[in-house]
């Protein structure tokens, strides 16, 4: 039975009357296995649900439709702040699209760099990642060719995505159970399982990040005005019962998934795309760098990235997706500027950050001496979007570089020891060991490098630290850097402006 056509945008209507329908109970779905109600959304976050059917749906809409619900849901569970105490912290808290899907708070960047959290007084022990870009992630260990580990989420890897842990201390996994062995479900929604989804798990009982159990985030979701979207996308009502707010709280973390990989939040808008694109659309197959596009010197940059410098090697996409060209020259449309693998590129320890001394990442999980320090290769995508000028972002995993030219100028000049090298002609050398605690400032001033954080694995002077580059030429990579800043920025929904 087809019933009657409604529209509601949720946000603009919930003073009126027909805002109650996005709690009714009178839309059930029906037990056919290919239902879904038709919605659409836009960019706003607006949602029209145009009509609501009782039988048969064209598949191809209809299916379009409910996965675009389930990424509406993702986007709102993003954007509200769901956690104890109440509306202190959400996702976008720490993932400000702003901020490059970073942390938003450029004083906290500067000093403690891991992020507050909702309890007074919490505070995380790591700098918050981009989680922008990060579509197609692959599973724990299953795509570097040099033999590092890669895949996985969080700097350490530890949200695998694999159904069996690949290593001890794996966090919850999200997998085909959130289907319930429906078909239709499975071949909608199994593309959002992985890393991502197991890594949305992950905040929301973090007694230093949003506090708040699984039940209480499925109560807070089932409460919410845009609950609709949850029965819109599963077919049936959240569920939040004692046998049941599990599964609910995990298809809450796929939607999150969902959302992430949408091209929302993965515009490829950038001054680098557009440049691109636009050769594209006029030579087809025969377009190359330099670009019109682009200045000189970003040209030039291009050129050191994927020349002199070396930087494709750990930052390019193509080794893990299996390209014939692992570089392609800086071609690929779909470039995500990582290697999902991880390395230790020899960083100071932040003396400024909380937690004990050195951040051994990958190699904790492990507990191999010869994996310590390893952190998994962040997107350089959106690594100089700010909210504004002069905003102070923070570099690495432990936030000690404040700046893409000090970061830059490291990976020119880190290896200090070797007589002859590119640091010997700047007249860099290894800041005094007896003060361990050397801020940014303080290094750059004294013209030295503080000793790793961790010592195990270093990649210096093997992959970078001596790459001879000039400092016109570390300026023209950073200008080039500068060009993979996104020009769309994701905005919340209004309801929850």
């Amino acid at each position: 039975m087809n019933i009657s056509m409604h529209t509601i945008m949720i946000g603009s209507l919930l003073t009126s009357p027909i805002a109650g329908f996005l709690q009714c109970d009178s839309v059930e779905p029906s037990d056919e296995p290919g239902w879904v109600a038709d919605a659409d959304a836009d960019a706003e976050g607006i949602i029209a649900l145009e009509s609501l059917f009782d039988g048969e749906v064209p598949a191809a809409r209809s299916f379009k439709q409910q996965e675009l619900s389930l990424k509406q849901l993702g986007k709102f569970v993003f954007f509200d702040k769901i956690s104890v105490p109440k509306g202190k912290q959400g996702c976008v808290s720490c993932h400000d699209p702003a901020a490059g899907f970073t942390f938003p708070d450029d004083k906290v960047n500067q000093l403690q760099v891991a992020a507050p959290g909702a309890v007074p007084g919490a505070v995380g022990s790591i700098k918050a990642p981009t989680n922008a870009y990060v579509r197609n992630l692959p599973l724990q260990e299953q795509c570097d060719p040099s033999g590092l580990p890669c895949g996985g989420a969080f700097w350490d890897g530890r949200a695998e995505g694999n159904v069996d842990p690949v290593i001890a201390g794996a966090t919850t996994h999200a997998g085909v159970e959130v289907f319930e062995g429906s078909a239709v479900l499975e071949g909608l929604f199994a593309q959002f399982l992985g890393p991502v989804a197991d890594q949305a798990l992950q905040p929301f009982p973090n007694p230093v990040e949003q506090n708040i159990s699984p039940k209480q985030v499925c109560a807070h979701v089932a409460k919410a005005p845009y609950s609709l979207l949850y029965r819109l996308a599963w077919g049936e009502k959240i569920d939040c019962t004692d046998g049941g707010f599990m599964l609910s709280f995990k298809r809450i973390a796929v939607a999150l998934s969902a959302w992430q990989s949408s091209d929302e939040v993965n515009s490829f808008s950038s001054k680098r795309d557009k440049a691109l694109a636009a050769e594209i659309g006029l030579e087809g197959e025969n377009v190359a760098f330099p670009l019109e596009g682009l200045t000189a010197q970003e040209n030039l940059g291009h050129e050191l990235f994927y020349g002199k410098a070396g930087c494709a090697a750990c930052h390019s996409n193509t080794p893990v997706l299996g390209a014939e060209d692992p570089n392609k020259e800086g071609l690929d449309p779909g470039e995500l500027y990582t290697d999902a693998a991880y390395h230790n590129i020899g960083v100071p320890r932040n003396p400024s950050i909380p937690g004990p001394p050195g951040s051994p990442g990958f190699g904790a999980r492990t507990g191999d001496p010869d994996q310590l320090g390893l952190h998994k290769t962040p997107t350089l995508r959106n690594v100089d979007k700010r909210p504004y000028k002069g905003f102070v972002k923070a570099y690495t995993h432990n936030g000690w570089f404040k700046s893409l030219e000090s970061l830059v100028h490291f990976y020119n000049t880190a290896d200090v020891s070797s007589a002859g090298a590119t640091a010997a002609k700047f007249g860099v050398t290894r800041c005094d060991p007896s003060k361990p605690d050397w801020t940014e400032a303080e290094a750059l001033a004294a013209n030295c490098w503080p000793e790793p954080e961790e010592t195990g694995t270093l990649a210096i002077g093997v992959q970078f630290g001596d790459l001879d580059l000039t400092l016109a030429e570390e300026a023209a990579l950073v200008a080039y850097l500068k060009t993979l800043t996104d020009t769309k920025t994701v905005k919340p929904p209004p309801l929850l402006q």
